[in-house]
């Protein structure tokens, strides 16, 4: 009998240790591998999460409807919707190879979410969402039912992998979304002339620590940060903080600053998880086939 209450008593023990390690473990810094060149290896397949969230008092938008439509990807409540703060615990299959990160997501500056709006953009946006069902034009559709370049914020968090390349001077992240790639030039520090505009900018970067800092200007005008943000404009400027917690989290924060649309910038934040092991990046088929826009303004004339 005695033996047998001893032998209880160490298996509780056991027990209660390894359970206190699986959840209480704080995060580490960053012990990661360094590249040849001196770069913290962040190298690999990874998902985003808690960027795609809704401000304080978001439009109502026609083409999501948020809490009238049960599959809303924008019913997301107080703004951090399905990502929890605490990532890893549960959620997209994709997911599984990050610690345990203590970390607000969605918009973090303003506090109360409330963005900096210039009133007469606000309204010219809410209206532009009215306008958008029924579509009254081709530039009243959704980008990403054009197939368009998603920009910085566009693409589904926690669906689509993003894989990290490090070559010389360069980090290289490529989107399973839609085929896009983005060069992070870590070589140059002005950027390219203000007569070059593009869907996903220009951006170049500089290591302070583990953290990649990537400054980007010279968009098109023609990206968006949400369903409800359709629309950001050329003079888009975007300061990046990609920070290395550890082989399998980065954590990540965007300032945000637009002064044809905002009097002042704003801030978001997320993570990169490394995805788990059986996953790979797929073809992303998007034009192929697609009948949105035939459906919308019907089928064209014959020539």
């Amino acid at each position: 009998m005695k033996t047998a209450a001893v032998l209880i008593a160490i298996m509780l023990l056991a027990s209660t240790a390894s359970a206190q390690s699986a959840t209480s473990a704080p995060v580490k810094a960053s012990t990661s591998a360094r590249l040849s060149d001196g770069q913290p290896n962040m190298q690999g397949l990874y998902t985003r999460s808690g960027v795609k969230a809704l401000e304080a008092e978001p439009p109502f938008n026609p083409i999501d409807p948020g809490d009238k439509n049960p599959l809303s990807v924008s019913n997301r409540g107080d703004g951090l919707g399905p990502y929890p703060r605490i990532f890893g615990e549960g959620g997209n299959v994709l997911r599984g190879q990050q610690a345990r990160v203590q970390r607000p997501t969605g918009i973090i500056f303003p506090a109360d979410k409330k963005l900096p709006w210039r009133p007469e953009e606000d309204a010219k946006r809410r209206q532009y969402l009215l306008d958008m069902n029924p579509p009254k034009d081709l530039r009243h559709i959704e980008l990403n039912s054009r197939c368009a370049l998603p920009g910085l914020f566009e693409g589904e968090d926690g669906n689509n992998p993003y894989t990290i390349l490090q070559p010389p001077g360069q980090v290289v992240i490529l989107y399973d979304y839609n085929h896009t790639s983005r060069a992070i030039d870590l070589n140059r520090r002005e950027h390219l002339g203000k007569n070059i505009r593009l869907f996903m900018g220009d951006s170049i970067g500089h290591w302070e620590g583990n953290t990649l800092v990537v400054d980007t200007t010279n968009f098109n005008g023609r990206v968006a940060y949400s369903r409800e943000i359709p629309y950001l404009s050329e003079d888009l400027h975007t300061v990046e903080r990609f920070t290395v917690v550890n082989e399998n989290t980065i954590d990540y924060e965007v300032t945000i600053e637009d002064p044809k649309l905002f009097t002042g910038p704003w801030k978001v934040a997320g993570a990169f998880a490394r995805a788990s092991k059986d996953v790979e990046s797929l073809e992303f088929a998007c034009a192929e086939g697609s009948q949105t826009l035939q459906n919308i303004f019907g089928t064209p004339p014959a020539r």
